[in-house]
C-alpha cells in the first residue's frame, strides 16, 4: 500500500510507474481522431461494401469517424505499401482481401514490403467460398460429368480472374488430379469473365454465390460445384470441390476480407479493435448483410487470423509458381 510518505517518494516519477501501470495501459486513449482504411479495391466491390458496413458499426464502438479510402491496382499491394509504411499508431490500416498478402509474392516481381513480416493481423471478418458455373450448354451438371466429357475430347476454356488468381490456382489443381488439360482464358477480373459466359464466348468462370443464384433460378446459368469447406447456403443443393473427390488445401480456400495494420501496432491497440470487430461481426444487421451477399461471417482474434494467415501463404505462392506464372 502506498503511504504518504512513498506517494512523495514516488512523486519524482511518472504516476504509471508509481501504480505499476504498465507504460502500453498509461497512454492516452485511443482512438482520439479519424481513422483511415486503405481498400485495395474499388469503391462498389464487395469487399468495399463490406469495409463500409463494418465502420458504420464500429464508429459507436471506437467514439471515432472512420475513413474509408480506395487504392486499388497492382494486386492490391498499392494500398498494402502504404499501410506497411504509415506509423503503427492505429490510425491507418488495411482492410483486404489475401491478394497483396499472398498471391502478390507470386505474381509481382518485387514488392515494396515484405507481407510475412510487415503487417500485424487484427481480425478475419468474412470469407466467401466462389462457385464454378457454367453456360447452360455446356454438357455437365457436376464435376464428375465434366472430367468425363473432356476425357472425351471435349475442349472446354474456362475465363480466371488473372493469371495466378483463385480460378486459374483451382482449375489446374483439379485438372492435374483427374489427368486432364484445361484452357485458361485470363481476364481483368470476375466481371468480364461472367459477362462472357453469359453470352456463351467461353465455358466456365468463377463467381459469388450471391450472383450466381438469380442466374442460376433464370436458367442462365448452371452450377458445377464451390470452393469451400462447407456448401454455400445461396447454393445448398451444389456439391463442394472436396465432396466430389477433390483433395487439397486450394478445394476450400475461401477468399477473404480482414483487418490488419503496421507490424508495430501496440498490442493494446490491437486488441481492442480486435474485439470491437469481433463484437461488430456478431450483430445481427451486418451478420445478415454478409449472408446475403454470399460470405460466411468470422471475426476470429489476431492469432487465429495469423495462423491461418501463415498456413495460405504457405501453399499458396508456391502453387502459383508451379503453374508457371512470370511475375511481372
Amino acid at each position: 500500500m502506498l503511504n504518504r510518505r512513498n506517494f512523495v517518494a514516488a512523486g519524482a516519477l511518472p504516476l504509471s510507474m508509481a501504480l505499476g501501470i504498465k507504460p502500453s495501459m498509461a497512454q492516452a486513449r485511443y482512438p482520439t481522431k479519424p481513422i483511415r482504411w486503405l481498400v485495395p479495391s474499388p469503391a462498389g466491390s464487395p469487399i468495399d461494401a463490406i469495409a463500409r458496413k463494418l465502420s458504420e458499426l464500429l464508429v459507436t464502438r471506437l467514439g471515432q469517424p472512420i475513413v474509408i479510402d480506395n487504392k486499388p491496382g497492382a494486386v492490391g499491394s498499392i494500398a498494402a505499401a502504404e499501410v506497411a509504411r504509415a506509423s503503427a499508431d492505429g490510425y491507418t490500416l488495411l482492410f483486404t482481401t489475401g491478394d497483396p498478402l499472398i498471391g502478390a509474392l507470386a505474381v509481382l516481381s518485387s514488392l515494396p514490403y515484405d507481407p510475412r513480416k510487415d503487417f500485424a493481423f487484427i481480425s478475419k471478418v468474412a470469407a466467401n467460398g466462389p462457385v464454378l458455373v457454367a453456360h447452360p450448354s455446356v454438357k455437365a451438371n457436376n464435376l464428375a460429368e465434366l472430367i468425363a466429357g473432356i476425357k472425351a475430347g471435349g475442349a472446354m476454356p474456362y475465363g480466371s480472374w488473372g493469371p495466378g488468381t483463385l480460378p486459374a490456382q483451382v482449375m489446374e489443381s483439379m485438372a492435374r488430379q483427374a489427368g486432364v488439360k484445361l484452357t485458361e482464358v485470363p481476364y481483368r477480373g470476375s466481371p468480364p469473365a461472367l459477362q462472357d459466359v453469359l453470352g456463351n464466348q467461353i465455358g466456365m468462370t468463377f463467381t459469388g454465390p450471391n450472383l450466381a443464384a438469380p442466374l442460376i433460378a433464370d436458367g442462365k446459368l448452371k452450377a458445377l460445384a464451390v470452393v469451400g469447406p462447407r456448401r454455400s447456403p445461396l447454393l445448398p443443393n451444389v456439391q463442394t470441390f472436396a465432396e466430389a473427390g477433390f483433395k487439397g488445401f486450394v478445394f476450400t480456400n475461401e477468399i477473404w476480407a480482414g483487418l490488419v495494420a503496421p507490424a508495430k501496432l501496440d498490442p493494446v491497440i490491437r486488441d481492442q479493435l480486435s474485439e470491437a470487430v469481433q463484437a461488430a461481426v456478431r450483430e445481427p444487421s451486418l451478420q445478415k448483410y454478409l449472408a446475403e451477399a454470399g460470405f460466411t461471417a468470422i471475426g476470429n482474434s489476431p492469432s487465429e487470423f495469423a495462423q491461418q494467415y501463415a498456413a495460405e501463404v504457405a501453399v499458396v505462392p508456391p502453387l502459383i509458381r508451379e503453374m508457371g506464372v512470370t511475375p511481372q
